[in-house]
């Protein structure tokens, strides 16, 4: 598919009321919130793990177990302390989180903790826990998958959190692979690597075949930052599995060019906008 066809597509979804952005750390990098992979790499640095090259996806979530288990004082109060340390209250929301908020989908789906886009999210019905979705009354949710950092005891972020995930979040896992079936999944701020999107892209795997959807009929897409270094075996595992990849460092020269005008401070975040908004239109 060219860029617009994808465009298009999900503009069509954003019409008909089908289209769900997920919202990764490289939004909230924006507002001066570190990424998943550098609060990994503090909990890493803490503990003495070598942390030179790039880490094995599965080290992301084994690295602050190491760290918890290490942890001995009270209630593991050190480990709670260090997340809630890098993400600090005040952090405003950059014109990233609002332009994905004023762009309506159907529901917004996050992995972060931090609540830069509750501030912004006028409309949308908070999911923290599986509770809340038996409160549910909205037509709009926003879905925090991981928790909310004004509750750190129930972050999802070690590796045990992830392992007891389908026990823990039940109600949020189903209602999220029920949407799986006739919604269409926009991500944007995650890595090609990233622990979260493999999960998401296993289960739109599992259900495409348990449902039997033809992927050609039903695809989701992919903001994707990681392209430029030749990965283009990244991409076609993942159009394998359903999902059009949307190359940030391939894009239109028009949308190039107006990303330079976009007032933020990173390259990604520039280009990102740009694209998204043109759903905007």
């Amino acid at each position: 598919m060219t860029f617009y066809e994808m465009i298009n597509d999900l503009s069509l979804a954003l019409r008909r009321e089908k289209l769900v952005i997920f919202v990764g750390a490289g939004v909230s990098k924006n507002s001066g919130l570190p990424t998943w992979g550098q609060m990994v790499q503090v909990f890493g640095e803490k503990i003495g793990y070598p942390m030179e090259g790039r880490l094995a996806t599965d080290e992301y979530i084994r690295i602050p177990q190491y760290y918890y288990c290490l942890d001995e004082s009270d209630g593991h109060s050190d480990y709670y302390s260090l997340i809630e340390s890098m993400i600090p209250e005040g952090i405003k929301p950059n014109i990233l989180n609002r332009l994905i908020a004023s762009i309506r989908p159907k529901h917004i789906v996050t992995t972060n903790f931090d609540t830069l886009m509750d501030q912004v999210a006028d409309g949308y019905q908070i999911i923290k826990e599986d509770r809340d979705l038996l409160r549910g009354i909205s037509a709009h949710y926003l879905l925090k998958l991981h928790g909310d950092i004004r509750q750190p005891k129930k972050l999802v972020f070690k590796e045990d959190d992830y392992l007891h995930y389908s026990e823990t979040h039940r109600l949020m896992e189903t209602f999220l692979k029920y949407l799986l079936i006739g919604h269409v999944f926009l991500f944007v701020g995650y890595s090609l690597n990233d622990y979260n999107l493999k999960t998401f892209v296993s289960w739109i795997d599992f259900i495409a075949d348990e449902m039997q959807v033809k992927r050609e009929m039903h695809r989701n897409y992919f903001l994707s930052s990681s392209l430029h270094a030749g990965k283009d075996y990244l991409k076609k595992y993942y159009e394998g599995k359903g999902m059009e990849v949307i190359d940030l460092h391939q894009l239109p020269p028009e949308i190039q060019v107006h990303a330079q005008s976009v007032e933020l401070a990173h390259d990604l975040g520039r280009r990102t906008y740009a694209v998204l908004e043109l759903l905007s239109r």
